[in-house]
């Protein structure tokens, strides 16, 4: 079931096994796919979907993700996800969304920032001036915040760090690697411990440069100062010249 009513547009989802990892319940990667498969349901209600822009070069990239988790769904239950535009300007958008149970209760919410990305030239493209017109906008956000802020490198000592060589299946349709799969490649350097505990109910993703394939990657951990039993990783190439994204995982 889809609707768009009053600027908020919303769709059902069932929880399906993929998303739903060992322990039978969303995981953080399941939230943000969910929601995301709901924001592009909305642009192609209005037909600016990725398949709509493709005919002029165009696609929609993610430059942040913010999640916080208040509880999870079980697998095969029914969600109600909600989304809306709460701000523009003519290089970005906020999206905010708000996850519902079977029973109305409120099991997450989320925040990101997209912007258009000119495939030819490889770079950012202008948003077009009636974006307000076609999304509407709600003057309500889900997060005390007025943005998504572009997260800094660590300035302590990494207590792991791993290469990676990106393959074919990291990558989406804009041949780059999936928004999705840096949450895989922040997890992979996690302790076995935390890795198979309980999932972190917040994370943050801040999206600095563009990965390709066959480019070598060198994450790294880093205790999170500012939260208790948080980390913070960091992916750079494999010199570590460039930051590519950087990752708060806490709770």
């Amino acid at each position: 079931m889809k609707k768009f009513e009053n600027n908020i547009f919303e769709s059902t989802a069932t929880v399906e096994y993929e998303d739903s990892g060992l322990k039978g319940i969303l995981t953080n990667k399941g939230f943000l796919l969910l929601f995301q498969k709901t924001a592009n349901a909305h642009s192609a209600y209005i037909n600016f979907s990725f398949n709509d822009l493709i005919e002029n070069d165009l696609s929609w990239i993610i430059l942040n993700w913010r999640l916080q988790v208040f509880h999870r769904p079980n697998r095969e239950s029914k969600v109600t996800i909600k989304t809306w535009i709460s701000f523009y300007n003519h290089i970005y958008t906020l999206r905010e969304y708000e996850m519902y149970d079977e029973n109305n209760n409120l099991c997450a919410i989320a925040e990101s920032k997209f912007c258009l990305f000119d495939l030819t030239r490889g770079r950012i493209a202008k948003l077009p001036e009636n974006i307000g017109t076609m999304y509407g906008t709600i003057d309500k956000k889900v997060f005390n915040n007025d943005d998504l802020p572009r997260l800094a490198d660590p300035t302590t000592y990494p207590i792991f760090s791993d290469k990676y060589k990106v393959r074919r299946f990291d990558l989406d349709a804009n041949m780059h690697v999936h928004n999705l799969n840096y949450l895989n490649f922040a997890y992979e350097l996690l302790p076995e411990n935390i890795f198979y505990g309980p999932e972190f109910n917040n994370i943050e993703i801040f999206f600095k440069h563009e990965i390709k394939l066959g480019q070598t990657i060198h994450s790294f951990l880093y205790n999170d100062p500012d939260h208790p039993n948080g980390y913070i990783i960091c992916i750079k190439n494999e010199d570590e010249t460039v930051t590519h994204s950087n990752i708060k995982l806490y709770n």
